[in-house]
């Protein structure tokens, strides 16, 4: 019973990011990176907010998928979804840091 709760946990963050992503895709809703929420007013202004909602996309289009992977691997115990969302982790870490790195 447990497992299902995780399972409808994940599968519901999974729902609600690719939700989110659907608006950042188009360009719409909150920019939800560290280099736009921690910037100033002056800064923001300046800011290529298209490049901020492309990365903002992909890491959590990357992080929605993720948490499908682990919907399904806790459902069926596929072993698989595990290793393909643990590698899907370190790849969105790697590009998170280098696009972070180049914004500034």
């Amino acid at each position: 019973m447990n497992d299902m709760i995780f399972a409808v946990f994940t599968g519901a963050v999974s729902v609600i990011l690719f939700i989110y992503v659907s608006f950042t895709v188009r360009c719409k809703g909150p920019v939800l990176s560290n280099t736009y929420l921690f910037a100033s007013e002056e800064e923001r202004s300046r800011m290529d907010k298209k490049a901020e909602y492309h990365m903002v996309s992909v890491v959590f289009g990357i992080l929605a998928v993720i948490f499908a992977f682990l919907t399904v691997y806790i459902i069926t115990s596929w072993e698989g979804c595990l290793y393909i969302a643990l590698v899907l982790f370190a790849c969105v870490i790697i590009y998170a840091v280098k696009e972070s790195v180049k914004s500034r």
